[in-house]
């Protein structure tokens, strides 16, 4: 018995900047993705499956962490454990 997961893009949105005059070095300045997954899970010997689940992410041009000393910083976030399509859509509205 030897479940699978497959997993595919059900559709992406795109959003506006929050703030088209924020920095550039910040999230708000640019698009974001909202990425709405359908997760699958089977087993051909089990009579109960195939099981989909729905997985929603949203990503952001850069992850931002907070020091104890209440700085901020913002880092370019990877979307390279994405699907290609998704990589390609960041590469077109982050450029």
């Amino acid at each position: 018995m030897a479940i699978s997961k497959t997993t595919a893009v059900q559709r992406v949105e795109v959003y506006p900047p929050a703030d088209s005059s924020a920095d550039t070095g910040t999230s708000n300045a640019w698009p974001t993705l909202m990425v709405v997954y359908i997760d699958t899970l089977d087993d051909p010997d089990d009579a109960e499956l195939p099981v989909t689940a729905n997985r929603v992410k949203h990503l952001s041009k850069f992850t931002e962490s907070s020091a104890e000393d209440g700085t901020v910083t913002h880092t370019a976030a990877s979307v390279t454990s994405e699907d290609q399509l998704i990589q390609n859509i960041c590469g077109a509205v982050w450029s």
